[in-house]
């Protein structure tokens, strides 16, 4: 099983770079270590007297740790695992590091919109699953797990629905952190402010929560699915019910949100289950056929 302890270990350390970006943009501190890449304002450590340098610089450091974890996991897979499937989670992974580390370092350079800011976190969510996956993968295939029965086509598409579905939430998501469109509202789970007040944050905050509303709904369809099947595929349907409990605590964590007016371990919360979330679905996804 030392294979998939690595791949486990690999998907926390990338969960952790997720987190470790939110610390630091929630800090301000994304600028600690000035606009020079990969040193730390020009020098190879960062001044431990300032945290914001000491955030960046740490969150750097998970970033190349990371990194270098997925490139192995992703050569042991490729090379170990002949399946098509692996390859093309394997490519997923890449292709996610590299475009989160291109996007991280354009961060630091540039200055970019909030369009482009928010789909940092989107990115970022791709390598993850594809290591959750990949853990996963070799999980089975070290406990020597027969072949698992497929869901239908319908359901796979469905399954596929929600993750666009609940990527294009995030993005959404991203976007409302980026422009702080939800920072003056407090009413929940209902707006309390109006138009009038509010402008056009009024819409982006209703419709972030409609998104967060529709995708309670997807899952409890997705789990009443699985359920019915639970014989055959008891993993899809112990994935749905955990992936449920998680959109219910994170409708809370919103709450939480609200009203304790974007604390740093409120946001914090609400990443982490939301990475807990994509981690999960995509594995309803690439498990169901």
């Amino acid at each position: 099983m030392r294979y998939f302890w690595l791949s486990f270990i690999a998907a926390v350390t990338l969960f952790l770079v997720n987190i470790l970006g939110f610390v630091d943009t929630m800090t301000n501190s994304a600028m600690g270590c000035g606009r020079g890449y990969p040193l730390c304002n020009g020098s190879l450590f960062p001044n431990f007297s300032d945290y914001h340098s000491v955030i960046e610089y740490t969150h750097r450091l998970i970033v190349g740790l990371a990194s270098i974890l997925l490139f192995v996991v992703s050569a042991v897979a490729w090379f170990r695992y002949k399946s098509r499937k692996v390859k093309w989670l394997v490519l997923f992974a890449i292709i996610g590091i590299l475009a989160e580390s291109t996007l991280g370092a354009l961060t630091v350079i540039l200055t970019l919109s909030p369009m482009l800011l928010a789909a940092h976190l989107g990115i970022a969510l791709i390598s993850f699953s594809a290591l959750v996956n990949i853990a996963y993968v070799i999980y089975l295939e070290e406990r020597k797990t027969h072949q698992l029965e497929k869901m239908s086509s319908a359901f796979s598409l469905f399954s596929w629905f929600n993750f666009i579905f609940l990527y294009a939430a995030i993005y959404f998501g991203g976007y409302v952190a980026k422009t702080s469109s939800g920072g003056a509202f407090r009413g929940f789970p209902f707006p309390t402010e109006r138009f009038a007040d509010a402008g056009n944050a009024f819409w982006v905050d209703v419709t972030h929560r409609t998104f967060a509303l529709c995708l309670i709904i997807l899952f409890f369809i997705t789990l009443w699915i699985t359920r019915k099947f639970r014989g055959i595929r008891k993993d899809l349907y112990y994935i749905s019910l955990i992936n449920f409990i998680f959109i219910l605590l994170q409708g809370l964590s919103g709450a939480l949100l609200i009203y304790t007016h974007l604390s740093l371990g409120s946001v914090l919360l609400h990443v982490s289950i939301l990475s807990l979330i994509v981690g999960g679905q995509s594995m309803i996804c690439f498990q169901s056929k």
